[in-house]
């Protein structure tokens, strides 16, 4: 047999320039990515169906309070800065009213679902999370961006999936709620 053939070790040095490079496209990346995303606060616990009811109440309350004006059929709800917000998913709808918030002000939108898992996304504000029956969540967060943005069903949730079609009006400034909180519409 030959001394042609030398057994080959490890490349240390290409091993070194490898990892050298990773770290330096990688920790970049990840730093960009991190700073990016809006901070998010989201909490969970479980209720039971009786709790819905309860959710339900607090859903009609918000827009009967703070509803400001209409926008065709539809309340235009305006809850005061860093407010509780909620929204109950059911049969492919994110409830009948439009969402008015302000851009940089934090919320806390509770989120319920009566029949099935659904999700929450709002690509523009970064919103994006599960509800699953049974358990209640918690967001909190600040609107990153003055518009008019979707909500849309991240989760199939069967025929109507398509049409689950919710809308939130994020304002660059203060919009003064009437005195008796709720407004005639115009």
């Amino acid at each position: 047999m030959s001394d042609t053939h030398a057994k080959k070790g490890l490349n240390y040095k290409l091993l070194l320039v490898t990892i050298v490079f990773a770290v330096a496209i990688v920790v970049p990346v990840y730093l960009n990515m991190k700073s990016s995303q809006p901070d998010i606060i989201v909490t969970k616990e479980k209720i039971t169906r009786a709790d819905l009811v309860g959710f339900q109440a607090k859903v009609k309350q918000m827009v009967d309070s703070y509803t400001v004006r209409s926008d065709g059929d539809l309340p235009v709800v305006h809850p005061p800065a860093g407010s509780d917000i909620y929204l109950l998913a059911k049969n492919y709808d994110w409830g009948k009213y439009t969402l008015e918030l302000e851009k940089g002000v934090t919320y806390r939108l509770h989120l319920a679902t009566l029949d099935m898992k659904h999700a929450i996304v709002v690509r523009e504000l970064r919103l994006m999370n599960r509800i699953k029956v049974g358990e209640f969540k918690t967001i909190e967060f600040a609107p990153i961006k003055a518009g008019t943005f979707q909500i849309l069903c991240g989760e199939f949730c069967g025929s109507g999936h398509a049409g689950m079609v919710g809308s939130i009006i994020v304002t660059d400034n203060t919009v003064a709620a009437p005195a008796q909180g709720v407004a005639s519409p115009q």
